[in-house]
């Protein structure tokens, strides 16, 4: 029996826009210039852009105050830097981790000469990642989406109040994610395709924040659609008094 939970969903179409020469992001919720109502960070999930870099071309990502950075690459690859540090390259199928302090610049690349790429940008304030020992400062995690119709976890620090999974489906697979975490909020974004969750159909790059749930149960609406979840996310505050009704927007 389906459950229902505190829900909200977060459509595509109604995602925040910047754009400069070879840079270009997308915005599930409230980040720098943009602000908008029912856009709030959920829980310490605080940023999920939506990047895309043209060839050769470069982003410096900067933060305002301590927080843990997930790069996903969807399409291509990129090349991470900081100032003094080895270069890292991270593929498709990989998931960079880091620690980002407002001291510092961190330099996004697109190394093709002749290729567009597309990652995601995801932070996490979270204040255990401030016991984190400096020797896993960076953490990059390889999963294979050819295992098929499975969520495969995408391991990052233990201490972290995120635990990512992703999976690529076939059309019409269902699924059940157990919630493990004694936090029991869970943010499901498409990446690619459709899927039905929780009863709501999600399309490609629309989100789901859902809290109170031990578990989500969802089907592929298309082949080869890529579901990621985001599991264990904390909350500060009182933060959640406007989260009491679902908003759509969708009709």
């Amino acid at each position: 029996m389906l459950i229902q939970n505190d829900a909200q969903i977060y459509l595509e179409s109604l995602r925040g826009y910047f754009q400069m020469d070879g840079f270009r992001s997308f915005k599930t919720f409230n980040f720098e210039e943009y602000r908008a109502d029912g856009r709030e960070a959920f829980g310490t999930l605080e940023v999920l852009n939506d990047e895309t870099l043209m060839a050769e071309c470069s982003y410096e990502l900067r933060v305002e105050k301590f927080c843990q950075v997930i790069l996903l690459p969807v399409a291509g690859a990129i090349e991470v830097e900081e100032k003094g540090r080895e270069l890292q390259f991270v593929n498709s199928g990989q998931a960079l981790f880091f620690l980002a302090s407002p001291d510092k610049v961190y330099t996004i690349t697109n190394p093709y000469p002749d290729e567009v790429i597309n990652y995601l940008q995801i932070r996490v304030h979270d204040d255990q990642s401030l016991n984190i020992p400096p020797s896993l400062s960076d953490i990059t995690t390889h999963f294979d989406l050819s295992q098929a119709n499975e969520l495969l976890p995408v391991r990052g620090y233990n201490r972290s109040s995120a635990d990512l999974f992703i999976g690529q489906y076939d059309g019409r697979v269902e699924g059940i994610f157990t919630n493990q975490s004694a936090r029991h909020s869970v943010f499901a974004f498409v990446i690619e395709g459709a899927f039905e969750v929780q009863d709501r159909l999600l399309e490609r790059r629309d989100g789901l924040a859902l809290r109170n749930v031990e578990e989500i149960e969802f089907e592929a609406l298309s082949n080869g659609a890529i579901l990621l979840v985001i599991a264990g996310l904390a909350w500060e505050g009182n933060k959640l008094d406007h989260f009491q009704l679902e908003r759509s927007g969708r009709v």
